[in-house]
């Protein structure tokens, strides 16, 4: 899933070595966008599509009109922690820091440093899974055991020495059939569909807390004070 990295830069100049830093190590370059003033609306948009709060998105698009750029870059999960390293070797701005930067053009000549605290935004979002159901159709070899009945028909010859009386003569050259009839049973085999199990898909929505940690980093300034040793020459 792509993670939504973004940073706001001083000036164009900064935001095209961010660019080129993310590319070498290894970001696609059609996935980082380059924001400025021209946006309006629609970096809002953009911003709160990547997780951020309207508000705090409004507040990116407000100071973008005056100036700075803004760098959305889509990297994988994977990836996402090398990509905020990069951004960070150059000086990310917060808008308060950037509207600072903008309105402190002056004559006078003056060091600063800055007082940089990282602060954790969690964003959501979404990813779709489920469940699908597919049937499938599977063949196996089934064999029964049936009795079948067969009636086997033999035919018999023996030889006979006889002599027939006149009137038993007259009725032999008679023509007559004899039959004698079996019975064989053949196999019938037929085919029965029964519903032995039903499965169901149920869907149930619910929300669930999770607990997002991080680690943040604060650079602050400290004041001293610096003393010079003075040297003196003696002469003989």
């Amino acid at each position: 899933m792509p993670t939504s990295i973004i940073g706001l830069f001083e000036n164009q100049d900064t935001a095209r070595k961010v660019v080129n830093a993310l590319t070498e190590m290894g970001c696609d370059e059609g996935q980082i966008e380059t924001l400025t003033k021209s946006g309006g609306k629609e970096i809002t948009k953009r911003l709160t599509e990547a997780g951020y709060e309207e508000e705090k998105a409004q507040r990116y698009s407000e100071v973008l009109q005056k100036g700075g750029v803004l760098i959305v870059a889509e990297v994988d999960d994977d990836k996402a922690d090398n990509a905020l390293s990069t951004m960070q070797r150059f000086e990310v701005l917060t808008p308060d820091a950037l509207l600072e930067r903008i309105g402190s053009e002056s004559s006078e000549e003056t060091t600063s440093a800055q007082v940089i605290e990282e602060s954790l935004e969690v964003g959501k979002a979404q990813s779709s899974s489920g469940k699908r159901l597919k049937t499938s159709v599977s063949e196996r070899e089934v064999q029964e055991t049936v009795t079948l009945r067969e009636d086997k028909i033999d035919v018999e010859r023996s030889r006979a020495d006889r002599t027939l009386r006149p009137e038993e003569a007259d009725k032999a050259f008679e023509e007559k059939t004899v039959e004698v009839s079996g019975v064989t049973e053949k196999p019938v085999v037929s085919k029965q569909a029964h519903v032995v199990e039903e499965v169901s898909l149920t869907k149930q929505s619910g929300e669930r807390e999770v607990t997002v940690g991080g680690t943040v980093r604060r650079q602050d300034v400290t004041v001293e004070d610096m003393e010079r040793k003075s040297s003196s020459t003696k002469k003989f």
